[in-house]
């Protein structure tokens, strides 16, 4: 394999210098009486001689120096990008056949699998145009998603083109084989279900909240680069969590996987954090939009309570003419919604202003939805003028 000089770039059989470049320099001629004169060195035989008037006026001139600077080559594209480097090494941890496109349509990318699966080295893949010659499809808006059935080969694959967005930008093109899938396979999709979707989710809702807290453009880029791994994971076949395969959690397991997404980040504020469930036998169907509301009010309240401060997240059960209703609560002791703003703060026309001096809610609104949908109602009260509570009334759907 042809090697490149250290120094020039040029190409080289050995080592890692070239001819040119690993020459020893050429000796230099006998210091002359101005050069002892700069260095501070006498003559071994006699004393130096003053310079004259015009040896004065005319400067030595500096000789060019002979040793070759290094090429100026550009960083590679996973050095540039964090979010880059997240999704290739994730698209090399999983073996799935997938090119990675930037957003000037240029091929930065090429799994391993993807070379075996159309036969060609990275190289041969180095544009679009190649790639979509050997493919026979057409590569069109990276910032659309898109999905096809094709055909490679004998074999049927389903194409996707994934968007990429936050700190990355560009598509990622990923190919899966829609014959019947083989126990490898089952394992990964097993592993990838059971132990990387929970921390991931978890990281990316404890940057996100960093991220409001601290305005920090950096935190929130990189919470939408793991989204955006999230997203591609999911649309592997047989990856994305099945409520038909799983159990449905109880309510109460449903709150303490919530209060466990933001425990890190409430340590990392120093904000005392609390529990407070009973153990009931309540299912919900929709326990992923249940748990997604809770945290857009765990959101809201790590948000606003400064550090030291404290938040409790629980659920009690209630009756009411004679049918059971779930009571969820967020209680923090951060600053107090304004009595004006506890009704507006849920309509989806309020404005978050994450600078207000006052507190106002972030997409509250979406937790009045689930409500609604569910026969139930959200709100705010703060009685004792100390504490700031937020509230979920919903109707457990019997679900068992």
């Amino acid at each position: 394999m042809a090697r490149k000089c250290f120094m020039c770039g040029a190409e080289v059989g050995s080592g890692i210098l070239c001819e040119r470049c690993d020459k020893p320099r050429k000796k230099s001629n006998p210091p002359t009486s101005i050069d002892k004169l700069v260095s501070g060195a006498s003559a071994p035989d006699a004393t130096p001689p003053t310079p004259s008037r015009s040896a004065e006026a005319t400067a030595p001139q500096l000789q060019p120096d002979p040793f070759p600077k290094a090429p100026i080559l550009p960083f590679p594209v996973e050095s540039a990008s964090p979010a880059i480097t997240s999704v290739v090494n994730l698209l090399v941890a999983s073996g799935a056949a997938s090119i990675l496109l930037g957003p000037d349509r240029s091929v930065k990318f090429v799994s391993d699998a993807a070379k075996k699966l159309f036969d060609a080295s990275q190289s041969d893949l180095a544009s679009v145009a190649a790639f979509e010659a050997r493919a026979g499809i057409r590569v069109t808006n990276l910032s659309v998603p898109t999905t096809a059935g094709i055909r490679i080969g004998n074999r049927n694959f389903i194409y996707t083109l994934v968007p990429m967005s936050g700190g990355a930008s560009g598509a990622v093109l990923v190919f899966r084989e829609t014959d019947v899938a083989n126990e490898a396979h089952a394992s990964f999709v097993t592993y990838v279900r059971e132990t990387v979707f929970s921390p991931l989710r978890a990281l990316r809702d404890s940057l996100l909240a960093a991220a409001r807290t601290r305005n920090d453009h950096f935190l929130a880029d990189s919470a939408a680069g793991l989204e955006q791994v999230l997203s591609s994971l999911e649309l592997a076949p047989e990856v994305a969590e099945s409520s038909a395969a799983r159990p449905v959690p109880t309510v109460t397991d449903v709150v303490r996987r919530v209060a466990e997404r933001f425990r890190a980040y409430a340590d990392l504020k120093g904000i005392a954090f609390e529990v407070d469930v009973q153990e009931l036998e309540e299912r919900m169907t929709d326990h992923e939009q249940l748990a997604d509301a809770l945290a857009i009010l765990m959101d809201n309240a790590l948000h606003y309570v400064p550090a030291g401060g404290q938040v409790v997240i629980g659920v009690r059960w209630m009756e009411h003419k004679g049918k059971p209703l779930l009571l969820f609560f967020v209680m923090d002791n951060g600053p107090l919604v304004p009595e004006a703003l506890r009704q507006t703060i849920f309509e989806p026309s309020f404005a978050w202003n994450p600078s207000s001096t006052e507190r106002t809610g972030r997409a509250l609104f979406k937790t009045r939805e689930f409500a609604v949908a569910h026969a139930g109602s959200v709100w705010v009260e703060s009685k004792t003028g100390k504490a700031c509570t937020f509230f979920l009334r919903v109707r457990p759907d019997g679900v068992h």
